[in-house]
């Protein structure tokens, strides 16, 4: 038997595997949920339970940190730096929890695991028992043609053909542990053998697609864990929600963010599970269609399904298995394989802020042992999470679907990220207890907390795919696509990690403010007056990362796809032509030039002379970002901007060595130190990414500009 003629992938195309599927992407995401829910488990059964706590004791450590922690934070109401009061403002306060014997927790979360083993190991045989399965004997032709089919498959793993000859339905099912694969062919599919080739070919080559995809264990595991969690979930929801109605006193608001983080963490499960679901069921069409070389046999196989089948949202998202139009669809229309949704979205902002929330608490979830390390160890898993998470989804549209990601399909993918983010982060545990313990104040700030983060979420999704663009050559043509992807986004993650950390911590933080610095003013005016303070005291160590990262790794990946013999792409518009030099790129011509300026703007004795001096250099990193940018050669944004940063960082340092410099010639100063300190870099850091800003702006919209009246012309 001969394979058909090769797929779009072998004509130069990239196959739908070059990067790690959608299915594996959302089944990451829910191993974080169910992390989650297994934290939640073994924290109240270790640290409650097995060990004796009794339920005075807590509501006692409860009412201590309320009352410490409010008297922590009024004496800290005038101090210059806004810090949430830690474990260490919290006196003689002792967590009865604390005490848990970590054999308990340990022996908990090992029982956990072998449970989860055990039923993978064993459900297999239980549903070879159940559903009658026989092997499959006496049928010598058949036996071969499959075997034949499973060299084509390209299949490595040793599969079993087993049959279900009381079932006349025409079905095939894959499943089996890792080592002993099974397909299940029912009744009614041997009768097909003999009827009709073509559709027992496509039938059985989709079940082995899931063995060749490996989503085998994937939805094996999803629905372990979907069985396991949702019993244990739904009774602690039955009994959290009415408990935080009845229960009074600070242990209110810890009951009160349980019995909110609860159910919204099953419907996270579970529309993740049948999104999981539906995504490995088109994945195993297109790897048919990669084997076959055509979709005709599948789309023949489909029939004419209806057009409005799968047409009603909430359907779809609670459906297990997705319709037969949307299936035809994505045999020739990829955007339906690689969709990048506003739900999609929501759910990767969700796993981040719910991760967060449970690795911040500490060991035992209660947040008496957290500290930096807690900290630090949740903003960094989280932050990777969601960069991970969302740029390989929008890396497989721009790379598999070009064209696909308009920018309205953009901006639900940012809004959907944003609000999922910041949704989850505002009814998360802690925050639920934090507006108990300080008496519900601050609620007000949610609404623009959101949106914060949906600008956060549209800018991280506009420059994901700033970046897949600018570095889809080099996947293209390197023999490891998928370890460049996973090397981008984690120097992408990195670089944003102190933005995650500053929008995750920032409600606490603002709410402590409202409640306990000034209390009487608006929530919103409080958030925008909180943020820009914090966000003014943190430029060094929060916007310079994130802008050097944003204007870095883009240009990074344009400079190696455009190394010789490679493929070029141009986003402008117009006859492309070479970008500046290195050195006009980094702002280095500009920069003596501003701070000869500025430094003749102090000798003439203006008036507010460090403004005026701080205004002219501004003005000459807008002129190095013009020059920068100029042309029709890709990324003009990010050159403008870098070479905007360069002009200001070195125009600074430049201008205070010449006033020492002259101060010291003036004075006749024996000896004489030009040389910049360390608190004068800190400063050209600061001066350099404000600068920046304005910089950028104006040269957008001089771009925006340009390419407006280049369309118009054309």
């Amino acid at each position: 038997m001969r394979r058909s003629a090769p797929g779009p992938a072998a004509l130069g195309r990239p196959g739908p595997f070059t990067l790690p599927s959608g299915t594996s992407v959302r089944f990451v995401l829910l191993i974080a949920a169910m992390g989650i829910v297994s934290a939640l488990l073994v924290n109240g059964t270790s640290a409650v339970l097995l060990s004796s706590v009794r339920w005075e004791e807590l509501q006692e450590y409860h009412e201590c940190n309320a009352r410490a922690t409010e008297e922590a934070a009024r004496e800290r109401g005038s101090a210059t730096d806004i810090r949430i009061p830690t474990e260490l403002d919290l006196g003689d306060c002792e967590d009865p929890r604390a005490g848990a014997s970590r054999l308990v927790t340990a022996g908990v979360s090992v029982g956990l695991l072998l449970a989860l083993l055990g039923a993978y190991a064993g459900l297999p045989r239980y549903r070879t028992r159940r559903r009658g399965y026989r092997p499959l004997t006496g049928m010598p032709e058949l036996s071969a043609y499959l075997a034949g089919l499973l060299g084509e498959s390209g299949v490595r793993e040793r599969v079993g053909f087993l049959v279900e000859p009381l079932n006349p339905a025409v079905h095939a099912l894959a499943f089996g542990r890792l080592g002993r694969r099974r397909v299940a062919l029912s009744g009614g599919l041997l009768t097909l053998y003999s009827l009709d080739r073509a559709a027992f070919r496509s039938i059985v080559l989709h079940e082995l697609a899931h063995i060749r995809n490996r989503d085998l264990d994937i939805a094996f595991l999803t629905l372990i864990l979907w069985r396991a969690s949702m019993p244990t979930l739904g009774a602690l929801t039955v009994v959290a929600v009415p408990a935080s109605l009845v229960v009074g006193g600070a242990l209110r608001g810890s009951v009160l963010g349980f019995a909110v983080q609860v159910p919204l963490l099953t419907a996270l499960v579970v529309l993740l599970k049948n999104a999981v679901l539906r995504s490995r069921e088109l994945y195993a069409d297109a790897r048919v269609t990669e084997w076959e070389g055509s979709a005709d046999g599948l789309r023949r196989l489909f029939g004419a399904a209806p057009a409005r089948e799968g047409a009603k949202t909430g359907r779809g998202l609670l459906s297990v298995h997705p319709p037969l139009a949307e299936r035809a669809r994505a045999l020739t229309d990829r955007r339906v394989l690689y969709g990048v949704g506003f739900w999609d979205m929501s759910a990767v902002g969700a796993a981040g802020a719910f991760l967060h929330d449970m690795v911040s608490l500490g060991p035992i979830g209660g947040g008496s042992q957290a500290g930096p390390v807690t900290e630090l160890a949740a903003t960094v898993l989280s932050g990777f999470l969601v960069v991970g998470a969302a740029g390989t989804v929008l890396w497989q549209a721009v790379t598999h679907a070009p064209g696909s990601l308009t920018p309205a399909r953009l901006r639900r993918a940012g809004l959907g990220l944003g609000l999922g983010l910041g949704v989850f982060r505002l009814l998360s545990s802690s925050m639920a207890f934090s507006l108990v313990s300080v008496g519900g104040k601050g609620a007000s700030l949610a609404f623009p907390y959101l949106a914060l983060t949906s600008l956060c979420g549209w800018a991280l999704v506009r420059w994901l795919v700033l970046v897949a663009e600018a570095w889809g050559p080099v996947l293209a043509r390197n023999r490891r696509p998928r370890r460049v992807l996973w090397t981008v986004l984690a120097v992408g993650a990195a670089g944003v990690l102190p933005m995650a950390d500053f929008l995750l911590t920032l409600p606490t933080m603002i709410l402590y403010a409202a409640a306990f610095i000034a209390p009487s003013l608006p929530g919103a005016l409080v958030f925008v007056g909180g943020t820009g303070f914090l966000a003014s005291h943190r430029i060094a160590s929060l916007v310079v990362p994130v802008l050097l990262t944003a204007m870095v790794v883009p240009l990074v990946g344009q400079y190696v796809s455009w190394r010789p013999g490679a493929r070029h792409t141009f986003t402008g518009f117009g006859p492309p032509g070479p970008p500046p030099g290195v050195l006009v790129r980094l702002g280095v011509p500009v920069a003596p030039a501003a701070a000869l300026s500025a430094l003749l703007v102090v000798w003439t004795g203006a008036p507010a002379p460090v403004l005026m001096a701080g205004g002219v250099l501004i003005a000459g990193q807008v002129a190095a970002a013009f020059w920068a940018g100029g042309g029709y050669a890709p990324l003009p944004l990010a050159r403008g901007a870098l070479a905007a940063f360069g002009a200001g960082l070195l125009g600074t340092v430049a201008f205070g060595v010449l006033v020492r410099l002259v101060g010291c010639l003036a004075t006749g100063t024996d000896p004489c130190v030009p040389l910049p300190g360390a608190v004068h870099l800190r400063l050209a850091l600061t001066m350099a990414a404000v600068g920046t800003l304005p910089a950028w702006t104006v040269h957008a919209l001089a771009v925006r500009s340009r390419r407006a009246r280049t369309r118009r012309r054309a």
